[in-house]
């Protein structure tokens, strides 16, 4: 073969070295994954990353499909509109993080720590938040339809047009809480303390107060006389108190005629 004929090393060269890197970086591409997932998982679950640190770190996590964060310190994360269903997130700490209208239905968030957290219009439907905390939280507007709710802590939170309705308060503790113009009925709040709470035009019907204290609690304009575990002595004093005003809605004012020509 004359050396005219003969193909050139340097082609032959170059593409043996494309396909040596190219087979390098599909051997590294996996291992650099993982290290990437553990690395945030780290930030997730120890006190050294700051707020921006933890919510890329939850961001990129759920783009791996990875919704499972038990125990983990979320500390001010900022969640607001995402779609967490069915995340669990037991244990967890989230206090003072943000979660406008974040979807969490489903969700498992028992002791759960969500203090000073702005929940605004957060769907918490059918979710289990059994001894969650949520102290001083912003909870306006908030879904909890259903939920499981028993002994949780919502001491100062404000709930204005929440909806609580079917869920399980029973032995919660709600010292000072904000309900106006939240949907309660059928809500259970058997032996919980309602000490100071206000329910100002709160929908009651068949709320159940069975064993709850009721110490200086605020049931302006509600239709409190629908719920349930009320004592005569309290029925007596609220008739007095709580007649509906000029505030009220025209319906509770109608039906609290009713149930006085019923008595």
């Amino acid at each position: 073969m004359t050396k005219a004929s003969r193909p050139g090393i340097l082609p032959i060269l170059l593409l043996t070295i494309v396909l040596v890197v190219l087979g390098f970086n599909l051997l590294k591409s996996e291992p650099t994954s993982i290290s990437s997932l553990e690395s945030d998982f780290w930030l997730i679950y120890h006190n050294d990353a700051d707020r921006q640190q933890r919510t890329k770190a939850v961001l990129r996590l759920l783009e791996s499909d990875n919704d499972v964060w038990i125990g983990a310190n979320l500390t001010g994360v900022t969640l607001s509109g995402l779609d967490l269903q069915s995340a669990n997130l037991q244990d967890a700490t989230l206090n003072e993080s943000l979660l406008i209208g974040t979807i969490l239905s489903g969700g498992s968030l028992n002791r759960t720590n969500l203090d000073a957290a702005d929940l605004q219009n957060a769907d918490f439907i059918g979710a289990d938040l059994r001894e969650i905390s949520l102290l001083r939280s912003n909870l306006d507007r908030a879904n909890f339809e259903l939920t499981n709710l028993r002994k949780a802590r919502l001491e100062q939170v404000t709930a204005r047009k929440a909806n609580f309705a079917g869920a399980d308060l029973s032995e919660s503790h709600c010292l000072m809480a904000n309900f106006t113009d939240a949907i309660l009925l059928d809500a259970e709040f058997d032996f919980a303390n309602l000490e100071a709470v206000v329910f100002h035009r709160s929908d009651l019907t068949n709320v159940s107060f069975e064993g709850a204290l009721l110490l200086d609690t605020d049931f302006q304009d509600s239709n409190w006389w629908r719920a349930v575990g009320i004592n005569q002595v309290l029925l007596a004093d609220f008739q007095e108190r709580f007649a509906p005003s000029e505030n009220a809605t025209q319906a509770f004012r109608d039906d609290f005629d009713t149930w006085l020509q019923d008595k």
